[in-house]
């Protein structure tokens, strides 16, 4: 008897009451209608008093079926049994997966030291289709079934895995961290499923390429998902780099909506949480992405247009080149993320998704500005001091010698003189700003404006 699925380390979706179910595909020589059973115990346990349940009979020396009621944890051993034959599969977790989609910042570039330890509760559906503990890097894309991520650049696809193997220095994301901030948090096994793609825009995530399969990313996305049980707990999605260079960033904010929708859709998951990073700072110069934050506005947008989407910024996170998020980084942006799936995926209403601008009024003699946000966890801080706020009327800057938090929710700024007509506010303006307001739980206040006042 041979076991087909699952493989090792597979982590399976649970469903709302906590219980998965293990797919099951075997073949065996054995009699038609022969009798299948199959029973899960926890790894180094003895199966001595465990009892066995019927699954299905073996037809054409063929079997799919599920071994099901698993209970959240693990990790398990699946043992399936035809008259004397008995297969087994080790490691196997029943827990919740995410999807990692986006382009580099994604996939983790930051330098391969100091990067976040394994767990054996973390495991990644890596871009060959087998399942492992997840380790940094976790996209090594010659190495993928889909062709659509090779990047082979004229070189013998052997060749270049072998050489990424050897000499990879980078590689560091969120993706580890994240998993297992979620297992501490929550006491839940976590499967990361690698579907990102380094340099690419929205535009080549369109849905309309779903049936172009392994030769789309978005087909590749989704039959991925669908070669692990077709369910998900969430997206997360960190991209917009690459439309901020071009007038696609102008359109981004329908698109990205767009995109929402299509994976809902072709997941049948209509209300799929959607955990997306604003994009951070980046140190190429503002001519180079001319766009930033048209593209940072629209994601924070689209948060109003559909319901389950949330973002955190990552303005203030370190770079580790021009463009791409250090390693420190990249686990402060995996805990900011869990902070948001506490909320939309283990429905802790208590936490909020982080300040986001509500509204800016200018007081009577025009010398103070108060600047009011909502979904603030506890208050805003630090009290005073904080940088990021910038207000210009006219092309000119308008000094701001005076920052301070009023109350949990609201940011005093003193002008040294009367704000003239037509004047603007912005919070984080351009491409590697100094920004420092966050609130009680350590999220920060996402790029936004301009505000008229």
């Amino acid at each position: 008897m041979i076991l087909h699925i699952p493989a090792a380390h597979s982590v399976i979706q649970r469903n709302r009451n906590g219980l998965g179910a293990i797919p099951t595909d075997l073949s065996a020589e054995a009699p038609r209608g022969s009798e299948i059973y199959a029973r899960v115990l926890p790894m180094g346990k003895s199966g001595r008093h465990a009892s066995w349940e019927r699954i299905g009979t073996l037809k054409g020396g063929r079997f799919k079926g599920v071994a099901g009621g698993v209970p959240t944890g693990g990790p398990y051993q699946l043992q399936v049994r035809i008259g004397r034959q008995v297969a087994s599969v080790d490691d196997i977790l029943v827990g919740d997966l995410y999807i990692l989609a986006g382009q580099s910042n994604m996939d983790g570039c930051g330098k391969l030291v100091n990067t976040e330890p394994p767990s054996r509760m973390v495991h990644c559906f890596y871009f060959n289709d087998y399942w492992d503990i997840a380790r940094d890097p976790l996209c090594r894309y010659n190495e993928a079934i889909d062709p659509i991520h090779w990047r082979l650049d004229g070189q013998d696809r052997e060749i270049a895995v072998q050489q990424d193997r050897d000499f990879r220095s980078y590689g560091a994301g969120l993706g580890v961290r994240f998993g297992k901030e979620i297992h501490k948090r929550h006491g839940v096994p976590i499967g990361l499923i690698a579907c990102s793609q380094g340099g690419t825009s929205l535009a080549e995530w369109r849905p309309s390429e779903l049936k172009q399969g392994d030769k789309s990313l978005y087909g590749s996305m989704i039959r991925r998902v669908k070669a692990v049980g077709g369910r998900v707990a969430a997206c997360l999605w960190y991209q917009g780099e690459s439309d901020a260079q071009t007038d696609e960033g102008l359109r981004y904010r329908a698109d990205l909506r767009a995109l929402i929708e299509a994976v809902r859709k072709d997941l049948k998951q209509p209300r799929l949480p959607w955990l997306q990073v604003q994009l951070g700072p980046h140190g190429s110069g503002e001519d180079a992405f001319p766009h930033w934050n048209k593209v940072q506005a629209a994601q924070i947008a689209v948060e109003a247009d559909l319901p389950n989407v949330a973002t955190v910024a990552a303005a203030d996170l370190d770079l580790c080149d021009s463009i791409h998020i250090s390693t420190r980084s990249q686990k402060m942006l995996a805990v900011r993320l869990a902070h948001l799936a506490d909320r939309l995926v283990y429905g802790d209403r208590q936490k909020q998704i982080g300040p986001r601008f509500k509204s800016a009024r200018v007081s009577k003699d025009r010398r103070w500005v108060a600047v009011k946000f909502n979904s603030v966890n506890g208050t805003l801080r630090p009290k005073s001091g904080f940088w990021g706020f910038s207000i210009e009327a006219e092309g000119v800057q308008i000094p701001i010698p005076t920052r301070k938090v009023e109350d949990r929710h609201t940011v005093l700024l003193g002008l040294r003189d009367p704000l003239p007509g037509g004047a603007v506010l912005w919070y984080g303006r351009g491409g590697n700003p100094t920004v420092g307001l966050r609130d009680s739980a350590g999220l920060p206040c996402p790029v936004f404006g301009p505000v008229a006042l």
